[in-house]
């Protein structure tokens, strides 16, 4: 039984003078588990509006073509309709909560659509425990991180039991053990309810043994859509500049080379069972070191660049006082690249928002750059650092990209000269030419992140913070933002990543600080923290699957180190293999 059929559908943007989407053709049986991928704007989230019927209805322009569900026509049809057929989570959680607190947020679609108490009543204790989010429900959406948005957002969705369930990034604000909670919760609704699951992501690597089909789409167009195992074993895919699982894209290298024949095996035990076959082929070879993957490790200055003593924070609004902050000490260095990591609410977010002096600590201090900054004015401090907010719409409020760069540089007081010259040379960093003359609202998630990112970078601080920076982007661009932290760290400056993303950091941070429950649970060097699994477990980054296979091969291989972080390091290995 078809679900979704799309027909020669095409739709620009009202404020747009070209298509978003193109000539899209789609047929989507029910009971599928499908995976919707393509490069940064490419029209993933275009697509999604599409089936739930906000374009054309809320999102204006022209649209052509015939998008149905269930038979339904979308263009006779409202949104307010069609949701109970398809529920949504959006790109941004935080765009669709809304309520004084968690629990009128589970209730309010329900009573909308006319249940009675005791079905609310019902559903909501169903969902508050499927999703793990009591100690959420007496709590401000607005209060919450982006995370436990995130959980909310989708326990919204589980509360309406729609037949079509459609997840724009879903999991982009999920540590690893939740992100796969998540997953196992929607196959285990496809299979025992034949309920069809829709996801757009960028980082694919946990989803790919849970889907059934991967949509690629570019340039609004969609240029392949088959069952998984075709889609990874063709070309398409490694072509398009995506977040492919490094060891897929590894092992599909290594095929082309004529190391193995057959398959790209998709799931952990394949996986491993391949590169044994590989290690297998060659002698021991004794006195390995992995590469050194900490930049500039050893030469960090004396003086911190920021320094945090006894730091205690609360939401008052909070229900239960629960405590954000508690008794958190530290200093940071210039050249350092930290990432500040840990499970959903253990209080990342509200320590950044400290050191860039939107929050005032109840108790403690902050030091920047060794100033006090407990009675410096916001903007003050915004000249030493930057932040690039997890929601990029929280500091995006202009006509176009181009008066958004412009903007940033308004009380900075430069020359004409100089600003023009720092202008250029963000638009030629982050390749914002084709995006100069629109408006940020209607770029993708993705593309506001980069647009929120050159505000910052614009302005040259000192010390750069970056909340969740990868969400919503392709390879492409996180290699572009990993050269740009790079660059920052060869000018002295400090860099700091709040992430979920360990494939990033383990690339790029000198360090990662870990915090447990509003606290300091643990801080090191990256490959210190990374090999040791009782800290990732209890930190919920226990499902790095790139390092846990060559655990898993070191003992057979006991040549084999057990702290293989990424590719470079794997192929350091082969090239010393005999």
């Amino acid at each position: 039984m078809i679900d979704i059929s799309a027909t020669n559908v095409s739709f620009k943007y009202k404020t747009s003078d070209v298509n978003i989407l193109k000539d899209v053709n789609l047929n989507l049986e029910q009971g599928k588990f499908i995976l919707i991928c393509g490069p940064t704007g490419s029209g993933k989230t275009s697509l999604i509006r599409s089936i739930n019927g906000l374009i054309p209805h809320f999102y204006r322009g022209k649209f052509y073509g015939y998008m149905k569900i269930k038979d339904i026509d979308t263009i006779s049809s409202s949104p307010a309709f069609l949701s109970e057929t398809v529920g949504t989570v959006f790109q941004i959680p935080e765009n669709q909560l809304f309520s004084m607190d968690v629990e009128r947020e589970l209730a309010f679609s329900l009573e909308n659509l006319g249940y009675s108490t005791d079905q609310i009543k019902e559903r909501i204790e169903k969902v508050i425990s499927i999703t793990r989010i009591e100690k959420l429900r007496h709590r401000p959406p607005f209060q919450l991180s982006g995370g436990e948005q995130q959980k909310v957002a989708i326990a919204s969705l589980l509360a309406l039991d729609p037949e079509i369930l459609v997840l724009d990034e879903p999991l982009s604000n999920l540590d690893p053990k939740t992100s796969i909670e998540v997953l196992n919760l929607l196959k285990e609704l496809q299979q025992t309810h034949n309920k069809t699951i829709i996801i757009s992501e960028h980082r694919i690597e946990s989803i790919i043994p849970f889907i059934d089909e991967i949509i690629i789409i570019k340039d609004g167009r969609i240029i392949q859509h088959d069952n998984t195992q075709t889609v990874i074993n063709s070309d398409i895919i490694y072509n398009l500049g995506l977040d492919i699982p490094p060891i897929i894209y590894w092992l599909k290298k290594k095929r082309d080379e004529g190391l193995f024949f057959g398959d790209i095996p998709l799931n952990f035990e394949d996986q491993k069972q391949i590169l044994a076959e590989i290690f297998s082929k060659y002698k021991k070879m004794p006195d390995f070191k992995p590469i050194d993957i900490k930049k500039g490790k050893k030469s960090f200055d004396k003086i911190p660049n920021i320094y945090l003593k006894n730091i205690h924070h609360s939401y008052e609004i909070s229900a239960d006082q629960t405590k954000a902050l508690d008794n958190i000490t530290c200093s940071i260095f210039p050249r350092e690249i930290v990432a500040i990591m840990g499970p959903n609410g253990a209080g990342k977010s509200t320590l950044i928002k400290c050191i860039s002096g939107l929050i005032k600590p109840k108790k403690g201090n902050v030091w920047i750059q060794g100033e006090n900054i407990k009675n410096l004015p916001t903007y003050e401090n915004a000249k030493n650092v930057g932040l690039m907010f997890q929601n990029p719409d929280h500091q995006l409020f202009l006509n176009s990209v181009l008066d958004e760069i412009k903007f940033s540089l308004k009380n900075l007081h430069l020359s004409e000269e100089d600003e023009k010259n720092r202008i250029e040379k963000t638009i030629r960093d982050l390749n914002l030419n084709d995006i100069l003359n629109l408006s940020p609202f209607n770029l993708s998630g993705g593309q506001r992140k980069i647009v929120s990112l050159a505000t910052i970078l614009c302005r040259n601080p000192n010390i750069l913070i970056f909340d969740e920076p990868t969400i919503g982007q392709d390879a492409e661009h996180k290699k572009r933002l990993n050269n740009l932290i790079i660059q920052a760290q060869s000018q002295n400056k400090t860099s700091i990543i709040v992430s979920h993303d360990l494939e990033f950091v383990v690339n790029l941070a000198t360090r990662i600080i870990i915090l447990e429950k509003g606290k300091i649970f643990v801080d090191g060097a990256v490959e210190e923290i990374i090999s040791q699994s009782l800290i990732l477990k209890r930190a919920s980054l226990d499902k790095y699957r790139f390092n846990m296979l060559f655990k898993d091969l070191h003992k057979k291989f006991s040549w084999i180190p057990e702290n293989i972080l990424n590719i470079k390091q794997l192929e350091d290995l082969i090239s010393r293999c005999q």
